[in-house]
């Protein structure tokens, strides 16, 4: 499957940070949604089990839909930048999620250096692959006319 922004597989050390800041929660129900593109961001969302799938509505073929798993995170950019959430993330397979509100997530970086600079770096390899998805699309386009 192609690969898309949105998701990324954390350490097992930022793992149990967040797991430990975390209010868990069981969707049985294919379709839930935890959060819309544009949505105002509320924390981030960690999956424990089962499988969300992420997408950019619209276009499908600039960011084709991406279906993560255990240990994948969710909204990370939205909740450090506190801005929208960038994508639309619904479970399709039932799932156990922790989620940590924005608030939690902030004031643990500000204290953890190495969880921070974790962060830097899980963000800076999401830039990487954006731009690596935009490059392939744009080589996929028919020129100008």
């Amino acid at each position: 499957m192609a690969s898309l922004p949105g998701g990324v597989v954390v350490s097992a050390r930022m793992r149990e940070e967040f797991i430990r800041l975390a209010t868990r929660i069981s969707l049985e129900e294919k379709g839930t949604v935890l959060f819309r593109r544009g949505d105002d961001v509320r924390g981030l969302y960690l999956i424990c089990s089962g499988r969300v799938g992420v997408e950019l509505e619209g276009d499908g073929t600039l960011y084709p839909p991406k279906i993560l798993g255990s240990g994948s995170v969710l909204g990370l950019p939205a909740t450090v930048a506190g801005s929208p959430y960038s994508l639309t993330a619904e479970v399709i397979e039932q799932a156990e999620i922790a989620f940590v509100p924005r608030d939690s997530v902030v004031s643990c970086l500000a204290s953890n250096q190495e969880l921070c600079f974790e962060v830097m770096q899980l963000l800076s390899t999401e830039i990487s692959s954006t731009r690596a998805a935009l490059k392939q699309a744009a080589s996929r386009r028919p020129p100008r006319a």
